[in-house]
């Protein structure tokens, strides 16, 4: 089973699961919840355990700066404790695709959909 973690909207985080070329998605409204909860509550749902994640694919670029980062770590922090593949990927692409090909042992890094603004000041992206 692969696993797309989209953390991008403000209203809602975004979990798809993709099992034998099926996708379902699990929706949870963006409150205070952490990802691993969320993410154990998407399982109970399926009825599938952490184990049986086999690769995941996070959105970046999209969103708020906090929110990419939060999925970014917790994405390379599951793939690294699992030992399974990451990729960066848009949910439109064939994100299951993309975790097939990808090796274990490479991460992702945040990448952001604008500059930054720390007090007030504009600070270009490299």
């Amino acid at each position: 089973m692969y696993l797309l973690l989209d953390n991008s909207n403000e209203e809602e985080i975004l979990f798809v699961l993709s099992v034998n070329n099926k996708s379902v998605q699990y929706q949870f409204p963006f409150e205070h919840q952490s990802l691993p909860e969320l993410l154990s509550e998407c399982l109970k749902k399926a009825k599938l355990k952490m184990s049986d994640i086999a690769g995941l694919a996070v959105v970046i670029g999209k969103g708020r700066f906090t929110a990419t980062r939060l999925a970014v770590t917790f994405a390379n922090t599951l793939a690294y404790a699992l030992s399974i593949p990451v990729v960066a990927s848009d949910p439109d692409e064939n994100w299951p695709a993309k975790i097939s090909a990808q090796p274990v042992g490479i991460y992702v890094s945040a990448k952001y959909s604008g500059e930054a603004h720390i007090s007030g000041k504009q600070i270009p992206q490299e």
